[in-house]
């Protein structure tokens, strides 16, 4: 996940690219107009709430693969 308005979402966007050119499955997801650190306001942010459910259902796919 990366944040719109995050000074690190282009590192973030590197680095994803980075591990699908060495064939690590991933998925990329920009959260447009969010901030740095949404993702831990996700009791005040519908955006937060999405982006944790996201990652919730990833990390519950890949312990179940």
């Amino acid at each position: 996940l990366v944040a719109g308005y995050d000074p690190l979402r282009d590192e973030g966007k590197a680095y994803a690219e980075k591990l699908m050119q060495a064939g690590v499955p991933v998925v990329l997801t920009e959260y447009a107009g969010m901030i740095h650190g949404f993702f831990s306001m996700s009791g005040a942010l519908d955006a937060g709430k999405q982006a944790v459910s996201q990652v919730a259902t990833a990390v519950r796919s890949a312990l179940v693969a």
